[in-house]
Formats: structure tokens, sequence, C-alpha cells
């Protein structure tokens, strides 16, 4: 399923909003590379290379979702199904769930016990509904039986996060925009064993970071932004500009100016300290979690309109140095700890995946 469609559940358009403001302007129609294609390479700076994917396993084209390790991944395809993919010498591709509809699968989530995952389908009058299901993994990591785990999922927020849906204290979350005439958040968990799903408002428009933060979203988060603890409550207030955009996650804040000749973006911690400039003009992040591995800021900028036509780098919040990953990537991604592009089209189309574990 294209990374768009994740994006269409009701109660994420506030968050899909505050997304799309950065960057806002127009390019020119006339578009070329950056001169500073002359940095650094991860690959030389680190000895790295990346692992590379079919992009069509089994006759079925694949996105990718999240990367459980080397050999292993969560994608979906264009008709929303939930696929577990093996890489490898011998590449192949199961279907774990067929929703029978778009979006389909729109969040997934892995623990060392359980694969879990959100379906959602349009009902009868179009309205969104959502189902949380579940698996257990075998002894080598493969799903087993599926089942469904509860139909009390509300109206999901996503968010295009690693942490849209999550395992933390035995228990799965996930959050959901309440119908109330204020607008208000709900975080919702339940056990992995099913039971009575636990609901706690919280007012205001929120997105998920690493458990157990909550980041506010949306309009929220002009001009400063703030982070509460799903556990106990605490809170931490991110100061900013008027006219900055405050994207946060667990420990580090994306601060987005928008003008006519682009955008400036600095990331900061939460408490205001260690700023730092990671972009300027027509660049953007790939991940809409902030500082991955509380290190690393995945970023994009177009240089075409059509083909492989995005530069990707990658900012080292430790050195505070760009490195180059790839100068010709088609569509790119990132989950809580991996970067991944694609390269070529149709039957030839690949998937590149840098474990960034590797570097920090």
């Amino acid at each position: 399923m294209p990374a768009s469609q994740r994006w269409t559940l009701a109660g994420a358009i506030a968050l899909a909003a505050a997304w799309l403001i950065w960057p806002a302007p127009e390019r020119g129609d006339s578009v070329t590379a950056p001169a500073a294609d002359a940095a650094p390479t991860v690959w030389e700076a680190w000895d790295a290379e990346p692992v590379d994917w079919p992009g069509t396993v089994d006759g079925r084209a694949w996105q990718p979702m999240s990367f459980l390790d080397d050999t292993t991944a969560l994608g979906t395809d264009e008709a929303g199904r939930l696929l577990y993919v093996e890489g490898g010498d011998d590449p192949s591709m199961r279907v774990l769930a067929d929703p029978g509809d778009v979006p389909g699968v729109v969040a997934a989530a892995a623990s060392e016990e359980h694969l879990a995952w959100i379906e959602s389908t349009p009902d009868d009058v179009g309205r969104v509904v959502s189902e949380l299901w579940i698996a257990d993994r075998g002894a080598d990591g493969s799903p087993e039986e599926t089942r469904p785990l509860t139909g009390d999922t509300g109206d999901v927020v996503l968010a295009g996060s690693a942490y849209d849906l999550q395992f933390a204290s035995g228990e799965l979350h996930w959050l959901a925009t309440a119908r109330t005439a204020e607008r208000t958040t709900e975080h919702r968990s339940v056990g992995v064993d099913g039971g009575e799903v636990e609901v706690v408002d919280h007012p205001g428009a929120w997105q998920a970071a690493a458990w157990p933060w909550l980041v506010s979203a949306g309009s929220d988060s002009l001009g400063g932004a703030r982070l509460v603890s799903a556990e106990d409550g605490s809170e931490v207030l991110v100061e900013a500009g008027s006219d900055e955009l405050a994207l946060c996650s667990a420990t580090w804040c994306r601060l987005v100016v928008t003008g006519a000749d682009g955008s400036r973006v600095d990331l900061v911690r939460p408490d205001g300290t260690d700023r730092v400039t990671v972009a300027e003009g027509f660049t953007s992040a790939v991940a809409a979690d902030v500082g991955l591995l509380d290190r690393f800021e995945p970023l994009e900028e177009s240089t075409g309109e059509v083909g492989d036509a995005q530069r990707v780098t990658l900012f080292d919040l430790a050195e505070s140095e760009t490195y180059l990953v790839a100068s010709a990537a088609g569509e790119t991604g990132a989950d809580a700890r991996r970067l991944w592009w694609s390269t070529g089209s149709g039957e030839v189309r690949a998937w590149h995946v840098l474990d960034l574990t590797d570097l920090a």
C-alpha cells in the first residue's frame, strides 16, 4: 500500500495538515541536483553497504512498512494486504492479512513474541472502521496463526510514525480521535491476550512517540509543543518561535520555518539545548519521527520530476555532519532504526536498506 494511503483514516487530518506545511512553497519547473553532492558518503565514512531487497517477490510488488531484521520485513501491496517478506538468496512472501478493501493494513508493530497490525476498511456508509489483529511468533520469529484482538479501536490516528502502533508494558498502544465537540485524542491500550480496551483522553491533537511519550501535533505545535507521559502524566514544554512549527519525538524536536525560498529546519532537544540547523531550502524529512536512534535525521530533496529523482542524505547529530546516502533514489521510508529507498521501477525495482544501528 502506498504510504499516502496510510493517512486516510478519520482523525488523521490535523496531523497530516501539520506535516504538509513543510515545505510548502512550490519549486520552479527546472530542478537540478545541488552542488553538495560532494558531501562525504555514508558508505565511505562507516565502511558500510545497504542490504538489497527485490521490489517484486512471487510476482507481487510490495512497499516496506518495517524491517524486522536483515532477512525479514513487513510490507503491504497496492490492495492493502499485510505481507511477511523474507529476503536473502531465495526471497519469498506470505500474505498475513487481507482486509478486502483499502486502505487495508495501516499500522503494524513487532515484539519478540508477537506481530500486531490495524486493519481499516470502509463500512456500508463509507466511514472507515478498524480492527486490531495479532499473531504469535514461532521460534524462528515467523508469524503463526493470526487472530482478532479487538474491534474497539476508535477512529484511529495515524502520523506515519513507527509508533502509531506499539508494544509496551505487556500491552498494545495506539491513538484515536474522540467523537466530541472539543478536539480530543484518545490513548487506547489493550493486553496482548485481549480484553477490555482502556481509554485515556487528552485534550487537543496528539501523536505517539516512543513509549511512554505523546507529543502535540497539528496546529497545537505551532509556536511550541508539549510532551506528556502516558505513564505518569508528567509534561515537558518545548519553546519555539511564533513562526516555527515544532514536531517532536521523545528526544528531539524538529523546528520548521517556511518561507518563499523554502524552509529552514532545525533540530533541538525538548529542553532547548543542542539546537542545530540540519537543512535549508527544499529539503524535507524522510521520517515522521525525529532524530532516529537519538542521532540521525534522514533527509531527501527532489532533483527532478520523474524516476529516481530524490537525493537522500543523513544528518549525523553527533558530528553535525551531512552524509550522502543516494544521489538518485525513488521512494523513501524509515522505521525506528532503518532507512530505505528504492531504485528502478516495475520488475527491476529494488529496495535498499541501511541499518542505522550499524552506524550508531
